[in-house]
């Protein structure tokens, strides 16, 4: 059983004290993993406005009981309160993943505009996201950055075709089953997709199937393909803060069944690029998460 362990950080917070705590449990664990971090300002509070414009984003919010998970300051920062720099905030932390070994790519600029707003700020906006993004990851690591995570799996065809331009070992943009290569406009692109291919947990958590801890263990440890490569995103504000202790479980139970652990670098240095099967990148919705996510859509040929 191989897994790729993608964890984001979206948030000031997240990388202030879930990142520390993941990346000790883990090097405890002997576990690989790749981190993904939002390189510029906190603005969780805009994201209220989803509440308007997704349908189920409330009943989520009160489900995964968001205002304890993420705490007052970080579900305000943007609004009420200022938006707080995440990834400048905190350049030793993110040395600190690389020096230890660890992965770490760009999850976006302002994670709130690319999630919210990517449709309405056009090819100009998105260029300057993705501008601002990759030069604070060089600024911090004096290294261009060699992967991208989409915030919010939310793309389209300006962002795929931009980061594509940008000669990236790969993406992971998308939900998905496997590897494959975006098709956009009726052109192959050349960056391999690695999309994620499990549940989120902010996805399941609160469900009425899974009432205990150890219930949405079995759940996830059900999910875990063992002839496949197992994409499963988590993030710094639930697995590395109040989930903690549930997520070491999981990570037990895994290697109790003999699951490999790799960094999706490792996974994208051994594609066939050529070999990759070619699909459009499709919207659709996933149940637990409040509006579209971008998905690997069927496979086609380049001519289709």
């Amino acid at each position: 059983m191989e897994i790729a362990l993608k964890i984001d950080v979206d948030t000031h917070q997240g990388l202030e004290l879930g990142v520390p705590r993941l990346a000790s449990m883990l090097e405890r664990e002997t576990v690989a993993a790749s981190f993904y971090v939002s390189m510029g300002p906190d603005n969780s509070g805009r994201a209220i406005m989803r509440a308007f414009r997704n349908r189920g984003f409330l009943s989520k919010m009160f489900r995964t009981k968001a205002v304890s998970m993420y705490g007052t300051r970080t579900i305000l920062s943007g609004t009420l309160l200022p938006s707080r720099p995440i990834a400048l905030s905190f350049p030793g932390i993110i040395r600190d993943l690389k020096s230890r070994g660890f992965e770490v790519g760009v999850h976006g600029y302002d994670h709130v505009r690319w999630q919210d707003h990517l449709d309405h700020i056009g090819e100009g906006g998105v260029r300057n996201e993705l501008g601002d993004a990759f030069e604070a990851y060089r600024a911090i690591l004096g290294e261009p950055a060699r992967s991208f995570a989409a915030p919010g799996w939310r793309t389209n065809s300006m962002a795929l075709i931009a980061l594509d331009a940008m000669g990236l070992d790969y993406r992971s943009d998308t939900r998905g089953i496997a590897p494959y290569r975006c098709v956009v406009e009726g052109r192959v692109l050349s960056t391999p997709e690695i999309p994620t291919t499990l549940p989120t947990l902010d996805e399941v958590m609160g469900r009425r199937d899974l009432s205990d801890d150890a219930a949405v263990r079995d759940f996830y440890l059900s999910l875990f393909k063992p002839d496949a490569l197992n994409v499963h995103t988590i993030h710094a504000e639930t697995e590395g803060m109040g989930q903690l202790e549930n997520f070491t479980a999981l990570i037990r139970a895994l290697k109790d069944r003999s699951a490999r652990f790799v960094q999706l670098r490792e996974v994208a240095s051994r594609l066939n690029r050529a070999e990759l099967p070619v699909c459009e990148v499709i919207r659709t919705t996933l149940p637990g998460r409040a509006g579209w996510i971008s998905a690997q859509g069927p496979a086609r040929t380049p001519s289709e």
